[in-house]
């Protein structure tokens, strides 16, 4: 009878699994490892996407806190110019006003002070005579567009010049026919 020795084919067996499970455990420890790196650097570039962001907003935030700062200014500059013209345009309307109320002034009478406050305009001077004075009375009640309020207080200063003060109210403007 023959006997059969094994025992090297169990050893090669022995050597086959123990090559398959260590092989099989290595690889399980370097896929866990990979799994771990993976998720850190996956972490990382989530992080550092999200710092990204935040910055690319805290830039663009800033940006258009600039553009509405640029956009106010401007605003209030226009608005500015819009008002300058409107009181130029107001200022202007004035000038014939002005020019016909310095051709109702007599040669011997000027005025101090020339003041507008609702729709009331207060003139205080001084004549050389009193005539003078009638003379620029007669004139404010004939003068367009204003009708003459009660006469201020006229005196003789100490130098001999008579002291006037009138206020002329603005007519209002009817409505305007249709025609």
């Amino acid at each position: 009878m023959r006997t059969a020795n094994f025992l090297p084919w169990r050893q090669q067996q022995k050597r086959g699994c123990l090559r398959f499970w260590g092989l099989l455990f290595a690889g399980s420890l370097l896929l866990a490892l990979l799994l771990f790196v993976g998720g850190r650097v996956s972490s990382h570039l989530t992080l550092r996407t999200a710092g990204l962001w935040q910055a690319s907003d805290r830039v663009l935030h800033q940006a258009l806190e600039q553009r509405h700062k640029q956009a106010t200014a401007l605003l209030a500059q226009r608005q500015q110019q819009q008002r300058w013209a409107q009181q130029k345009a107001t200022t202007q309307a004035w000038e014939p006003t002005l020019i016909a109320l310095s051709g109702a002034i007599p040669d011997r009478a000027w005025l101090a002070t020339l003041r507008f406050q609702q729709s009331t305009l207060h003139l205080q001077g001084y004549a050389a005579t009193l005539p003078a004075v009638e003379a620029f009375e007669t004139a404010l009640r004939q003068f367009p567009g204003f009708t003459l309020g009660a006469p201020g207080e006229m005196r003789q200063d100490a130098q001999g010049r008579w002291q006037f003060a009138y206020s002329l109210t603005r007519k209002e403007l009817t409505d305007a026919d249709p025609s």
